[in-house]
């Protein structure tokens, strides 16, 4: 009978060890799911920072590039300027020697 009891009790452990064997295994099925969708979010999250980079640098550009522009249309406007006061200065002369 002890025999029989020690039977039933070696039967009864073994699908207990099975089930916790599967536990463990989708516990760390999980654990690897979690680690690649963390790696998998970081990777996103660095191509969004560099493309926001890439965006930035080239509102930076453009803005450079527009006040470059602006500059050089000011000095002509203040080179026609010039050159207007001079033919006004000159006009003056000829007519009032």
């Amino acid at each position: 009978m002890k025999k029989m009891m020690y039977i039933l009790v070696a039967a009864s452990v073994l699908p207990i060890a099975a089930c916790t064997k599967s536990v463990e295994k989708a516990q760390r099925d999980v654990q690897r799911a979690h680690e690649q969708a963390v790696d998998k979010v970081t990777v996103e999250q660095r191509k969004a920072e560099d493309a926001r980079m890439a965006a930035d640098e080239k509102i930076s550009q453009a803005k450079r590039d527009v006040e470059e522009v602006a500059r050089r249309e000011n000095e002509k406007i203040i080179k026609e300027e010039r050159a207007l006061e001079d033919a006004k200065k000159a006009e003056k002369e000829r007519t009032n020697p």
